[in-house]
């Protein structure tokens, strides 16, 4: 019977260690969250990639990035000008925003705007 109770312990206590460890290293990625900026747009970034649905002028953009410590590359894929309707987004189009941005506490900065944490 105590052999029984000690292989239960030991299999929660591994569980756990186990779900512990997992947690930390969701946080490591400084650019996860939902992001506001005074403007209201709204900037969701998830483990690689981003939605921002409502930017200036109604247009909405999506993409993935890739981050080292606080600065992220951000590439553009899909655009879409009613809020419905997604397309890839062509180079030229791209061309016309940011392509990095930074985390500092809870603050991201992304070209002239500035996003807090949510």
């Amino acid at each position: 019977m105590k052999t029984k109770n000690i292989f239960g312990f030991v299999t929660i206590l591994l569980f756990v260690t186990l779900l512990a460890i997992s947690c930390d290293l969701d946080g490591d990625n400084p650019f996860k969250g939902t992001w506001r900026s005074s403007d209201g747009y709204i900037a969701f970034f998830e483990d690689y990639s981003w939605e921002l649905p409502h930017y200036s002028g109604g247009v909405g953009l999506k993409g993935i990035y890739t981050y080292s410590s606080n600065t992220a590359i951000i590439t553009y894929q899909e655009i879409s000008y009613n809020g419905i309707d997604w397309v890839s987004i062509t180079s030229s189009e791209a061309s016309a925003y940011v392509r990095t941005a930074t985390v500092s506490g809870n603050k991201l900065t992304w070209g002239a705007t500035t996003y807090t944490r949510q």
